[in-house]
């Protein structure tokens, strides 16, 4: 796409592209690369209580924009506490990771630029057809530049 065909468009409340957690937690795409000139990318998740991610890291600006819950972060070594409201910005190869609290929570994930929003797609498009392992996972984030660095740390106090 170029920026002569890159269009104004309207996703409509429940609308979006399929896509998956690595632990196959529903995420919807609501904005896309392919669709924001490579711009972009934003995903919508709902997530159980105490869904949490690796500690990693990827090569592209991350924002999260909390719409209800309470999300724990681990960014750059140091726990940080989001409610509802509250955003969280990781800048490009920093090293992080999130939990869900205990009610779980909703949040808007945005990648800058866009692209890496098709990680969740792929993990969602390899798990309906039952082809979703532990190989193709790390098999995908090489092709997205994620590198998984291990487990959460505890959180303390």
């Amino acid at each position: 796409m170029t920026g002569d065909s890159l269009r104004p468009y309207l996703l409509a409340a429940g609308q979006g592209e399929p896509a998956a957690t690595p632990q196959l937690t529903p995420m919807t795409i609501k904005a896309s690369g392919e669709r924001t000139d490579g711009m972009i990318g934003m995903l919508e998740s709902v997530d159980p209580p105490g869904f949490s991610t690796v500690l990693h890291t990827h090569a592209v600006a991350e924002l999260w924009y909390i719409l209800d819950g309470h999300y724990d972060y681990h960014v750059a070594g140091r726990w940080l506490s989001a409610q509802a409201g509250a955003v969280v910005f990781v800048p490009p190869g920093c090293p992080h990771g999130l939990r869900a609290g205990p009610s779980g929570g909703r949040k808007l994930t945005i990648f800058v630029p866009g692209g890496a929003e098709g990680l969740f797609r792929d993990i969602h498009r390899r798990a309906e057809v039952g082809d979703f392992t532990q190989e193709s996972l790390r098999e995908l984030d090489a092709t997205y530049g994620v590198t998984a660095l291990g487990p959460l740390p505890p959180q303390s106090g």
